[in-house]
């Protein structure tokens, strides 16, 4: 519950930032940043399904 709240807590912090940088004429700083988060985030997800996806044999299923 705890790590949820941070994870959207943190997000809505991000979106902040990105809106009041991006109305101050800074619009490419924080949608660079923002993409390289949501990169991140992304790559982690992934890395999170192929622990699940993985066999006691270290093959993964298909």
């Amino acid at each position: 519950m705890a790590r949820t709240l941070f994870f959207y807590g943190t997000l809505i912090l991000i979106i902040v930032i990105t809106f009041i940088l991006y109305n101050r004429m800074l619009g490419a700083i924080p949608l660079l940043l923002v993409s390289f988060i949501l990169y991140y985030m992304a790559y982690l997800e992934s890395k999170k399904e192929q622990v699940k996806r993985k066999l006691p044999n270290d093959k993964f299923v298909k």
